[in-house]
Parts: C-alpha cells; sequence; structure tokens
C-alpha cells in the first residue's frame, strides 16, 4: 500500500482498491489542488481499513478482492463517492448499507457490453464445432476424421437476460441467421427485441441450440438454472454462461452434462473463483472453460478507466 500527496492533512483522501498504475490514477486529479492518493495494492483488508476510514472517494476493485460490507461501509464515515470499475455490484458493494452511510456509487454498465459478446460468440462457434477437442485429438493422435459439426445460423438461441449485453450478443448471432428467443423480466417492445421473440424461460429452454445467460445475480436469479430447468433444455442443446456462475446450480449442472442435456458448455463464470482444481467441471470434455476473461479486451479497459476518470474529475470539479 503506497500513499502520494502533499504533507500535512490533504483536502481530499482518493483510496484506489483496484490494481491500477500510479500514473494513472494520478492523472485523474491533476488540476483539483491538495489530493492525496492512496493505492491498496493488494494489501489486506485490515490494512487498508484506516485509510478508507479517512477516504473521501474511493474506486472499488474490479477484482473483487475488496468487498465493501455493511461494516465496512459504516467505518467510511468521510467518503461521499464510491465509483466501482466493474458492472455487477453482487458481493462487493452493499448497496443498502453505501445509501445508509450517504456514499453515491457508481458503477460502469454496458462497459464491457462488446468484449462479452465477442467472447459468447467464441464460446458458441468453440463449442458448435468442438474446436477445442479437434486441436487437442491432432495434436495427440493426428490427422484423421471427426463428428459433423453444426452452424450458427441454422440453430435456435435463447439468450437470458436481454440487457446491454444481450442485445449485442443478439446483434451478433442474428448476423450468421439464427433465429433469435429472448428471455427478460421486463416487457420489451418490438423496438426493444430488434427481431428477437420475447418468451418466458421455459419456454426458451425448451426451444433453443443455444441458450447464453447474460442476467444479473440477485436473490431471484441465483440458481436460475437449477436441476429441473436443466432437464428442461432442448437435446443436443450448449449452455453458455458469462454473467455470473451462481445463476446455474453447479452441481447440478456437472449432473445435467454426464446425462448429455445439456449437451456442452461453455463457462468463463463459476460459483467459486478461482474454480478449485478439484472441480469435476476439469474432468468434462464437453465442457469449454475459461478463466473469468470474457470482459477483458484492451478495448473495454480503455472504457472502464476513462469512465472512472470522468466519474472523479466531475467530482473534483476538473473535468
Amino acid at each position: 500500500m503506497s500513499t502520494t500527496g502533499s504533507v500535512g492533512a490533504p483536502s481530499t483522501v482518493l483510496v484506489c482498491l483496484s490494481g491500477y498504475p500510479r500514473d494513472l490514477v494520478e492523472s485523474w486529479v491533476v488540476g483539483a489542488g491538495d489530493v492525496e492518493v492512496v493505492l491498496a495494492e493488494g494489501a489486506p483488508l485490515a490494512q487498508v481499513l484506516p485509510d478508507l476510514e479517512r477516504a473521501d472517494i474511493v474506486v472499488g476493485d474490479a477484482a473483487r478482492r475488496y468487498p465493501l460490507d455493511a461494516a465496512v461501509l459504516a467505518r467510511m464515515w468521510r467518503c461521499r463517492l464510491l465509483v466501482h470499475p466493474a458492472v455487477g455490484l453482487d458481493g462487493v458493494v452493499d448497496l443498502a448499507a453505501a445509501a445508509a452511510a450517504g456514499i453515491r456509487v457508481v458503477n460502469a454498465p454496458g462497459y464491457n457490453a462488446e468484449a462479452v459478446a465477442d467472447w459468447t460468440l467464441l464460446a458458441m462457434l468453440t463449442t458448435l464445432r468442438d474446436g477445442v477437442g479437434a486441436d487437442r485429438d491432432l495434436r495427440s493422435d493426428g490427422w484423421h476424421a471427426r463428428p459433423l459439426g453444426r452452424e450458427l445460423g441454422a440453430m435456435t438461441v435463447g439468450i437470458v437476460g436481454f440487457g446491454a449485453i444481450g442485445r449485442a450478443v443478439h446483434r451478433r448471432v442474428r448476423g450468421f441467421g439464427a433465429r433469435v428467443l429472448c428471455s427478460d423480466p421486463r416487457p420489451l417492445t418490438a423496438s426493444d427485441t430488434e427481431g428477437a421473440t420475447q418468451v418466458d424461460l421455459d419456454e426458451l429452454l425448451a426451444a433453443s441450440d443455444l441458450v447464453t445467460l447474460h442476467a444479473p445475480l440477485t436473490d431471484g436469479t441465483r440458481h436460475l438454472l437449477d436441476a429441473a430447468r436443466l432437464a428442461g433444455m432442448r437435446e443436443g442443446s450448449v449452455l453458455v454462461n458469462a454473467a455470473r456462475g451462481e445463476l446455474v446450480d453447479e452441481a447440478a449442472l456437472v449432473d445435467a452434462l454426464r446425462a448429455g442435456r445439456p449437451a456442452a458448455a461453455a463457462l468463463d463464470v463459476f460459483a467459486t473463483e478461482p474454480l478449485p482444481p478439484f472441480s469435476p467441471l476439469l474432468d468434462l470434455d464437453n465442457v469449454f472453460l475459461t478463466p473469468h476473461i470474457a470482459a477483458g479486451t484492451q478495448q473495454a479497459r480503455q472504457r472502464v478507466r476513462a469512465l472512472v476518470r470522468d466519474v472523479i474529475r466531475a467530482e473534483l470539479g476538473t473535468a
């Protein structure tokens, strides 16, 4: 943990919990007068707490290492602004406690939509053509025939959650000619769906060859796909999840994949992260796994850092 600023009591203290370089964070406060910048640099929360207690502005941790629960937020008595450089706040910021403490919370909705939609398309195509298996078999067994793949344009794609990411996925799969169904708790207009057909979740699961999850994690969506709903998926279907691991009952998913319904899955998020080395998912050949990288593009990083910069400069009056 490191600090820069002038000697004496600063007018403003900014604590950055994300692993951003110092020169970047300091560039956000140029022209704002006497601002002390404190970087957590991965230090234990107990070591960071004294600085959080005197912080006026806090940049949250995109890597989710520092959960700001009610107990921590109650100690942030000076804080007036918390900028969280991610979309989801579940498990990292207690919004009710922040409101009670008078802390304004700003997150970054939509910054990663294009990146996650790109990964989702990658996952669909890789799974439909078993790209990982083909590469592995060529390396180990040499050139030989393999089972036929499937074309994305011939599929029905079900998108669960039709926000910024869901709509970005829709734009991509529509370009392949796929039929698109969507499920969302909000009633969507024809303008909203842009050619997708809104149906309820169970109908979507039964009718879709590919089901991709883009819903937020809430008390109402935790284990949205349980054993019964997984069993209701179409024969030969594929499940894609780049949203939150706990949208799916992971133990039930392992059993379902072993039983062949869904026939395959592509997962970037998990109930426990990092994925434990003893996870049964690692033993399944019909699963494509990546380590929560869907939002990890250079462009998405630039967008979220620009958003954080702009919010901080507006707060400091230097925008």
